[in-house]
């Protein structure tokens, strides 16, 4: 781990001599701030990741896009649908099967370019589990490029038959670790990525023994969402907790080797956050640092996704955003399938014009203008939203939701109701050169 960091230093300042700091690469130099380049972009900077629940044995898990030139993206339209003239190219590794890695939600993506995918079972808030392969509950599975084949990482104790599993994972660029969530014993684990050993865990609020009745902890002590943020030039792991109606967002600060800190050293970083699903269940943070979005997932109509901000030490509420276009009383825009992470708005060739202007939503029935039949689009994927905010009243049929600025890839182009709550979450590789670590 030190000479990982003495490697990462070096790159530092290697790359800040090399491509210094315009505004077309890292917008972040603002007042005393200044940015630091974590590296150079990578061959896939921009690609998107998205998981899926898989109806059938053979049926995909996941789906890899090529998301890296959005300008010329049809907007209000299904990008991935061949008849627009400009559709997303995709790969579909070949064992991201439900028979063969199971189904899966969690994404997290390292700086090698390295997919990582977590087992989850929670989709139409069913237990299911098909793999026929393997009986193992709490696996991850590393998947390297160029063709991403899934090979087993990792899997947690679980007490479980009914494989509640993990709720989702993360990647720490400092230390160059995953973290994961645990819905059976309430634990987080820290997780060597190449040989895929349990470092340590951490277990906040109470302590937990393991699952209780069908395997998972009890609601006040699940974790679900987790996410890494860099603030001073430190790793800080952030986590949701809802308890009844108290909504909080927590988060640890991790020692100057990356490790855990002492039991008990869980803080609140902010409180009331909006939503009423009892899971949040992904968080992604900005390159800036300064920002965050976090994601609901359950009530395929009542799920939202929101945004908070920093200033200094302190996190205050930004906006709610309309995801999909289904509507009625209370659940505008409140479309959320539980994934969300920032992208780069591209121009003229460059992936990266915009670090963060936008982020993908995965989305239960977005109405697109263009696709599907005469009500709309009912597509199930992913949508494309500037962070500066989109339509939040009332779509109309005639005209669709935000179907002259969202972007939207449906997962298999059938625009059925079929798939509902069968969208996972999304990932997006990350652009090294809009990455700040001084804020």
């Amino acid at each position: 781990m030190i000479k990982y960091k003495i490697k990462l230093i070096l790159a530092l300042t290697f790359f800040t001599l090399l491509y210094g700091c315009n505004e077309s690469e890292c917008a972040y130099d603002e007042g005393e701030q200044s940015c630091e380049p974590l590296g150079p972009n990578t061959e896939r900077t921009g690609f998107t990741v998205v998981t899926c629940y898989a109806s059938t044995p053979t049926g995909d898990v996941g789906v890899i896009y090529n998301t890296q030139n959005n300008s010329s993206a049809p907007k209000g339209d299904d990008w991935g649908n061949p008849s627009t003239g400009t559709a997303v190219s995709a790969l579909h590794p070949t064992n991201w099967k439900a028979n063969e890695i199971g189904q899966v939600f969690g994404i997290a993506i390292d700086k090698d370019e390295n997919v990582y995918l977590s087992t989850y079972d929670y989709y139409n808030n069913l237990h299911i589990n098909i793999s026929s392969t393997s009986t193992a509950n709490a696996r991850i599975y590393k998947c390297m490029p160029p063709l991403y084949t899934a090979v087993l990482l990792t899997n947690f104790p679980s007490t479980s038959a009914t494989h509640n599993e993990i709720g989702n994972i993360a990647y720490d660029k400092l230390n160059d670790q995953l973290f994961a969530t645990n819905l059976d014993d309430g634990k987080i684990y820290r997780i060597n990525t190449t040989s895929g050993v349990v470092i340590d865990s951490y277990d906040p609020w109470s302590a937990d023994t393991g699952g209780i009745g069908d395997g998972i902890v009890a609601q006040d002590e699940r974790v679900w969402a987790i996410g890494v943020n860099y603030e001073s030039n430190t790793s800080k792991l952030y986590f949701p907790r809802v308890t009844g109606t108290t909504r909080s967002m927590y988060s640890l600060t991790l020692t100057s080797v990356g490790g855990f800190p002492s039991t008990g050293s869980e803080v609140v970083e902010f409180s009331n956050v909006p939503g009423i699903q009892d899971k949040i269940s992904d968080i992604a943070f900005s390159s800036d640092t300064n920002k965050i979005l976090i994601s609901e997932r359950n009530n395929p109509h009542k799920a939202i996704v929101m945004s908070y901000t920093r200033s200094g030490s302190a996190w205050s509420f930004d906006k709610q955003f309309f995801v999909g276009g289904f509507h009625g009383p209370s659940i505008n825009g409140g479309n959320s399938a539980g994934g969300v992470d920032f992208a780069y708005k591209e121009r003229n060739g460059n992936i990266d014009a915009g670090c963060d202007e936008f982020f993908w939503s995965t989305v239960n029935f977005a109405d697109a203008l263009n696709v599907g039949d005469a009500t709309g689009s009912k597509v199930y994927g992913i949508q494309g939203i500037d962070f500066n905010g989109n339509n939040a009243t009332n779509y109309t049929p005639a005209s669709g939701a935000n179907s002259n600025t969202d972007l939207f890839i449906d997962l298999n182009g059938t625009y059925s109701t079929i798939d509902k709550n069968g969208v996972g979450d999304v990932e997006v590789f990350d652009a090294d050169m809009c990455f700040c670590l001084t804020n």
